[in-house]
């Protein structure tokens, strides 16, 4: 199947398209996984706290707490998304496919590689957080939206724009799908994804 470098509506009426992101100056996967490890981290300090008894610390000892894990957890990320990077020299290579019902992320090499880094991030802070059975559960879904990576219009509950990054973020109740576009077909994949989510979803949305 070919997937051109710009969208384009295919024959069967499926728009195809491919993006390369630039892994080194594109850095909005690595914002999110931080992000993540940052809540995890927060988690880990409030867990800490509470088994010292929060009258009984400082405000020094506190700000400790937080930043021992946050800063341990954030180098762990750095360090795998470098890895993942130089692997990948430099490119992450994605396809999508999308229709009148849903968007797909199209498994590749590069995305199972991807998501077994952040799926081994996310267990990891989650195990050290104390959040065991949801670092699991982040993990599992890493790993689905890797060999599926479907998101289906009418399960899209917030869209989230970041043109600045070629990113349109589509929130599901249980998961997410970040959908990159060529920046000059980039209007084309947000108008025709807004016009086919619920209202509720474009309400909820940053637009």
């Amino acid at each position: 199947m070919n997937y051109p470098d710009r969208v384009t509506r295919c024959d069967d009426g499926v728009y195809r398209w491919s993006y390369d992101m630039d892994m080194w100056h594109n850095r909005f996967m690595l914002r999110h996984v931080l992000t993540i490890v940052c809540a995890m981290s927060v988690l880990l300090s409030l867990t800490m706290l509470a088994a010292f008894g929060f009258r009984r610390v400082s405000p020094r000892f506190a700000a400790l707490l937080f930043l021992i894990p946050a800063g341990a957890l954030s180098a762990l990320t750095l360090l795998i998304y470098l890895i993942c990077a130089l692997a990948m020299r430099g490119n992450y290579h994605l396809r999508f496919e999308m229709d009148e019902n849903r968007i797909i992320l199209v498994q590749t090499a590069e995305t199972e590689e991807r998501n077994r880094a952040l799926a081994t991030v996310a267990t990891v802070a989650g195990i050290a957080a104390g959040q065991r059975n949801k670092a699991y559960r982040v993990n599992a879904t890493l790993r689905a939206a890797g060999s599926v990576g479907t998101t289906a219009f009418a399960d899209v509950t917030r869209v989230r724009l970041f043109p600045d990054d070629d990113v349109i973020d589509l929130w599901e109740w249980f998961g997410m799908n970040q959908i990159y576009a060529p920046r000059e077909d980039y209007a084309l994949v947000r108008d025709f994804i807004l016009a086919r989510v619920s209202e509720k979803a474009r309400n909820r949305s940053r637009l």
